[in-house]
């Protein structure tokens, strides 16, 4: 059986059952202290996640906190990960969407876990203003029915950028002007329009941002992968560490295509099982809906039946 780990995006933590559904893991706790050594080391200030993780999600997600935020899923994922591997081995493949790009990339060891935690902070501490540029939108048409041509060509003349995840979802990046001419074009329809970041992610509309610590990231290192890494941005294999490095610069500004990734990944390397490193279950939930003759597991399901005495009176 040919198998990718998928791991998941920002979202990871809005529950807190999410939150606290691997945390008992060993490999978890090691990777949380490693962070904080790192925190206190490079940047000069005490930290600590368990503290973190029972704020509100609105304080979690707020923009000040978004770059620990996306260090906290890195640590979780990182860690869910590595007990996969010593369970089952490697996977055949590795795939992110948007900050699951993170852990992929120290998973597939073309990036240090110590690199990830810093880089994340440093190159998103100057992000001052990125909330008045615009915003994020989710919209979900109803069951049956999905997108047409005609619909991704509105959006383009309506300058959004959009991101695929299934059929029938979209996560959708843009000006506020430009999404409330989408919400009211939602309304028309019969579209669910959920608002999701206060900031316009995987648009356009954040080149300015990234271009500004462009000259900074080229010291940035990688390496060629252990485990093939499948881009959910271009549907295509990253093999090349300098691409790889590309992508990680750029990947904040482009949509994501999952679902075309996702196809792609099954038909082209027969992949048949996917496995949703966590440590939410939104990409599961996501998978349901993409045309693909594979099955998705949680990650917990695996790690359910290894686990000690001890750690299981942590689930």
């Amino acid at each position: 059986m040919a198998t990718a780990f998928l791991f998941p995006g920002l979202n990871a933590l809005l529950r807190k059952s999410d939150r606290h559904r691997f945390l008992h893991l060993p490999e978890v706790q090691a990777c949380f202290r490693r962070a904080e050594a790192i925190i206190q080391e490079r940047f000069g200030y005490r930290f600590d996640f368990k503290e973190f993780l029972e704020l509100p999600a609105e304080d979690i997600y707020a923009l000040k906190n978004i770059s620990l935020a996306a260090v906290a899923i890195c640590c979780i994922q990182t860690g869910v990960a590595r007990r996969l591997r010593e369970l089952e081995g490697d996977p055949d493949w590795v795939m992110g969407c948007s900050l699951g790009d993170l852990a992929r990339a120290v998973f597939a060891g073309t990036y240090t876990f110590e690199d990830a935690i810093y880089n994340h902070i440093h190159f998103t501490r100057s992000i001052d203003g990125i909330d008045k540029i615009g915003r994020n939108i989710a919209v979900l048409t109803p069951r049956g029915a999905p997108f047409t041509e005609q619909d991704y060509a509105w959006f383009e003349e309506n300058n959004v950028d959009v991101s695929c995840l299934t059929p029938r979802f979209l996560n959708i990046g843009g000006r506020y002007a430009d999404l409330d001419e989408v919400e009211r074009y939602a309304r028309e329809k019969g579209w669910n329009v959920m608002r999701i970041l206060d900031y316009p992610v995987h648009s356009r509309y954040i080149l300015p941002y990234v271009q500004a610590v462009e000259s900074d990231f080229a010291s940035v290192h990688t390496e060629i992968p252990r485990v093939p890494i499948f881009s959910s941005l271009s549907a295509q294999p990253l093999l090349d560490p300098k691409q790889i490095k590309q992508e990680f610069l750029l990947s904040i500004t482009k949509p994501i295509h999952w679902s075309h990734a996702v196809q792609k990944l099954a038909q082209d390397h027969h992949i048949d099982r996917f496995v949703n490193i966590g440590p939410c279950r939104s990409l599961t939930g996501l998978m349901r809906e993409i045309p693909v003759a594979a099955v998705t597991v949680e990650a917990s399901e695996l790690l359910l039946s290894t686990m000690s005495g001890v750690e299981m009176a942590g689930v």
